[in-house]
């Protein structure tokens, strides 16, 4: 549907990442395993392929103003900024209707109309993409980091965005069927 991402044999508008998207840093604030007000996202709650995992969950308290900078909203992804050189980069996307925060290893990433939220999740855990992150990363007292900057420095294809959507509605599809046959499977066990 793309093409090759690494050659862009489809001559796909090429952008810098931070001219499609806006990026923030999360809140540094301690979290508590007490249930609190507000659940909040971490770099664990990512899993390796991009999915986002919510059963270990902290909890913080914010102030309104925080809860404006803070609170997560749909269609939104988290890019883990700090990790291991494997984990660097990592990128899930937040689809609930529920408030949550995000940590300070985190970078929240907000697509413009410019780009699908969808088609982005898999470019950036695309393995062409952690490639370029594996090698960008830098190590830093035994942890790799890339910060916001260093992201929206990165290239990336922009298809016309009727194209993503079409694929956006693939993957949805695609990810009811899932859903599906995960529910069926735990009747005929």
């Amino acid at each position: 549907m793309f093409g090759d991402i690494k050659t862009n044999d489809k001559n796909w508008e090429i952008k810098k990442l931070g001219e499609v998207v806006q990026t923030q840093y999360g809140t540094s604030k301690k979290a508590t395993s007490i249930v609190g007000k507000f659940p909040i996202l971490r770099m664990n709650n990512i899993t390796y392929s991009g999915e986002m995992d919510y059963k270990d969950l902290k909890y913080i308290e914010l102030s309104d103003s925080e809860k404006e900078k803070f609170l997560l909203k749909k269609g939104e992804l988290l890019f883990n900024r700090t990790n291991s050189k494997e984990l660097v980069g990592k990128t899930g996307l937040f689809n609930l209707d529920i408030p949550m925060a995000f940590a300070g290893y985190l970078i929240r990433i907000k697509p413009s109309n410019l780009i699908h939220s969808k088609f982005l999740l898999f470019f950036m855990n695309s393995e062409f993409m952690k490639k370029l992150l594996y090698n960008k990363a830098k190590n830093i007292v035994g942890m790799a980091n890339i910060n916001a900057k260093e992201l929206e420095d990165f290239s990336i294809i922009l298809p016309p965005i009727e194209l993503q959507n079409k694929f956006a509605e693939r993957v949805e599809k695609i990810e009811k069927l899932k859903f599906f046959n995960n529910f069926i499977h735990k009747f005929f066990k």
